[in-house]
């Protein structure tokens, strides 16, 4: 079994009303204003995992600002993974500045079938600087729901790309031990944060944390996989590409290029997420 714990697909309207969505939403222009930026469709990504061996796809949004771009994106990764059942695994995004709106939105994803919530961007959805105060509604309602939260993080240091944003391991860390009832999966190894998991404080709040190796071929060497592993834990990683940003064959190479026992190679591959996901 292989899961793959973050994709990304969109419906057509991303592709044929390109610059209407681009004026609406702010995450979408953070991420695709360059034509080069590519988007998929459910088709597109059942094609590559059959051409990868991928069994199963956990499919996400972005972190929308627009209202009516996030239910767009809702309703299309509800019905594809309605009609792929089995093969892929939906989550919804809304954004929490949304207050009830936002609540309510979920609450109806969920009843549809969404298993989880993202993948959030708290730079362009604003929510980056609010008080944790005034998040609580969203993430208890999340909590409620069952539903894990996938959010981009962002590594301090290195260099630049479209939609890396400011969100630190320092803020990631804020975040889970401020709601420690919450599941959160810390996209792109976290931007570094199982490494200060080496500080037996900093692993202990992370409890409530998972970490995906979303792009991780354009940030990190392979080792990447054994260092977090030694310091978050293997039972925290999951395998992920971040298609189509990043083909998932690239990444199941990188993975496989790692020096790690082949009993965490599988946690990775697919343990921990049949676990989170509730993939039977």
């Amino acid at each position: 079994m292989i899961v793959d714990s973050h994709t990304h697909i969109l419906p057509g309207e991303f592709r044929t009303d390109r610059e209407r969505i681009l004026s609406r939403d702010a995450t979408f222009k953070a991420l695709f204003s360059s034509e080069k930026a590519q988007t998929a469709s459910a088709d597109d990504l059942l094609t590559e995992m059959t051409r990868c061996g991928v069994d199963v796809s956990v499919v996400a949004g972005y972190g929308w600002t627009d209202p009516a771009t996030a239910q767009l994106s809702n309703n299309y990764l509800l019905h594809s993974a309605k009609a792929n059942p089995g093969k892929l695994i939906p989550l919804c995004s809304a954004n929490p500045v949304w207050g009830k709106a936002a609540i309510t939105e979920i609450e109806r994803c969920a009843a549809e079938g969404a298993r989880g919530i993202g993948e959030l961007h708290p730079d362009t959805q604003n929510f980056l600087n609010l008080d944790f105060g005034s998040l609580a509604p969203f993430f208890d309602a999340a909590r409620s729901l069952g539903l894990p939260v996938l959010m981009h993080t962002s590594e301090p240091v290195g260099h630049s790309y479209p939609g890396k944003g400011t969100v630190t391991p320092e803020y990631s860390l804020a975040l889970a031990k401020a709601f420690p009832a919450n599941t959160f999966v810390f996209a792109h190894f976290g931007g570094g944060l199982p490494f200060y998991a080496l500080m037996p404080e900093v692993r202990r709040e992370l409890a409530n944390a998972y970490f995906d190796s979303a792009a991780s071929p354009f940030l990190y060497r392979p080792e990447v996989f054994s260092a977090a592993g030694v310091t978050a834990g293997y039972d925290r990683i999951l395998f992920a590409s971040d298609f189509p940003l990043i083909g998932q064959r690239r990444s199941l190479n990188e993975l496989g290029s790692a020096s790690i026992a082949e009993n965490n190679r599988r946690q990775i591959l697919a343990t921990n997420a049949e676990k989170l996901w509730k993939i039977s």
